[in-house]
């Protein structure tokens, strides 16, 4: 006995061709009724190999030990611009031209919804992604190539924008930008300290009070114990001392008045300030308002490295206060406080050379 299913929702037509269907079936040998559960378990299993599920098998699996800021910039990716296309497609059947198609139409979203960029690194990000789930489902015995693979080249990453010196004009409108300052003391603070010190934009932000000694004049960045931690201070996670300047002393004396009972030297002004820091965008924001168009955070770092290497301080000095990596790893984790008394002086004289861009 072998149902067909219910009148009138199976006509009569329907119902006497998948009879003579199921006789064909009988006379090759075949049972109906187990040919229909077979087809019902390669149903289920393919169901179960969707992208969408294999994507979220591999967030679990594999990002379990990424911070929550980084899994959920994976997942906003997928839900934007992949899931749409090949979220219910099963991962074997995901082709070159699937991944193509996501690409070009990432592009296309971020240049026409207006936002930062042309889309091209957000769509080759977005590739990243998509080859890491697919090689997570080879590894898992459900496909059988990696479809990116064969898309690569079709997207050109733009010139990378380097950081570069500010021009004399840009020094003097920025210190005389900061004596009529319209926004908070904090970011005020934030950006003169980020002036004084060659500090990255993330080691003004994750700047804590514990690590201001004032009797020592020294803020002493630690090594984080999560490497992949939102905690990290500095890009390469290493010890990094910086000699505080009198000008830098004294701002952060001043800053103390504003947030000393807080974690953060320079917590979030409007939200979440007793237990987050500034947002990673405020700082280039700030400048943007003070109309440095064109200049960023980073910029400050070139601007001291070149104006101090003309003025023939030490280049061990200088790339030792910019944190650069040595290239003998196992002493740079030892010699974060050579050269103190040198750098000391020079971050003096470079406060001063800031303070002076107003003259």
């Amino acid at each position: 006995m072998l149902s067909l299913g219910e009148y009138p929702h199976v006509s009569l037509a329907d119902a006497r061709k998948a009879k003579d269907d199921a006789r064909l079936m009988l006379n090759d040998g075949k049972n109906p009724s187990q040919v229909r559960k077979d087809e019902k378990i390669e149903a289920s299993i393919q169901n179960a190999n969707t992208f969408g599920l294999v994507s979220q098998e591999y967030i679990a699996d594999i990002l379990k030990a990424r911070s929550d800021k980084y899994v959920n910039k994976i997942r906003k990716s997928l839900e934007l611009d992949i899931y749409p296309v090949i979220e219910h497609k099963n991962v074997a059947e995901i082709s070159a031209a699937d991944v193509l198609y996501i690409a070009r139409s990432t592009v296309s979203r971020v240049r026409t919804t207006g936002k930062r960029g042309t889309g091209e690194i957000t769509a080759l990000n977005n590739i990243k992604i998509i080859g890491a789930v697919m090689r997570y489902a080879i590894a898992t015995l459900r496909a059988e190539n990696d479809p990116t693979y064969a898309v690569r080249g079709s997207i050109t990453r733009p010139d990378t924008e380097h950081a570069r010196p500010l021009t004399k004009e840009e020094q003097a409108h920025f210190r005389k930008g900061l004596d009529n300052f319209r926004g908070s003391a904090t970011v005020r603070n934030a950006l003169l300290t980020m002036a004084y010190t060659m500090l990255r934009s993330i080691e003004i932000r994750r700047m804590k009070w514990s690590y201001v000694d004032f009797e020592s004049k020294i803020i002493n960045f630690p090594i984080s114990t999560r490497s992949n931690s939102q905690e990290r201070t500095t890009k390469k996670n290493r010890i990094h001392l910086v000699p505080m300047s009198d000008q830098l002393y004294t701002l952060l004396q001043q800053q103390h008045i504003e947030s000393g009972n807080k974690e953060y030297v320079f917590p979030a002004v409007y939200s979440g300030g007793n237990l987050n820091p500034i947002g990673g965008t405020t700082l280039n924001v700030a400048l943007k308002n003070m109309g440095l168009k064109t200049v960023t955070a980073h910029d400050f770092r070139a601007t001291a490295s070149t104006i101090l290497n003309e003025l023939d301080f030490a280049e061990d000095w200088i790339e030792k206060q910019l944190a650069h990596a040595a290239q003998n790893k196992v002493r740079a984790s030892y010699n974060h406080a050579k050269y103190m008394s040198q750098r000391r002086d020079m971050l003096q004289q470079w406060a001063d050379i800031v303070d002076g861009w107003k003259e």
